[in-house]
């Protein structure tokens, strides 16, 4: 069985690794380094369907997929 978890910077796994994809994705580890980052990301690429109030109901994990799907929807 393939080893995707190549290096497991981030607590999650790049799957396309696996499967010869060259490309990588435009997230960077800044992106998940904190909560304010993450908000700062969403807020920054898409604010009308983030906006504080929302973002304030979202968990660490809701917003780690939220701007996963932003920086690498191909890769979900």
């Amino acid at each position: 069985m393939a080893n995707a978890d190549n290096e497991n910077l981030l607590g999650w796994v790049d799957k396309r690794k696996t499967q010869g994809q060259a490309t990588t994705p435009a997230a960077t580890d800044a992106n998940y380094t904190d909560i304010t980052a993450l908000k700062a990301r969403l807020t920054a690429a898409a604010p009308a369907s983030y906006p504080a109030a929302t973002l304030n109901l979202m968990t660490k994990n809701d917003l780690v997929y939220a701007v996963r799907l932003i920086d690498d929807a191909a890769g979900m």
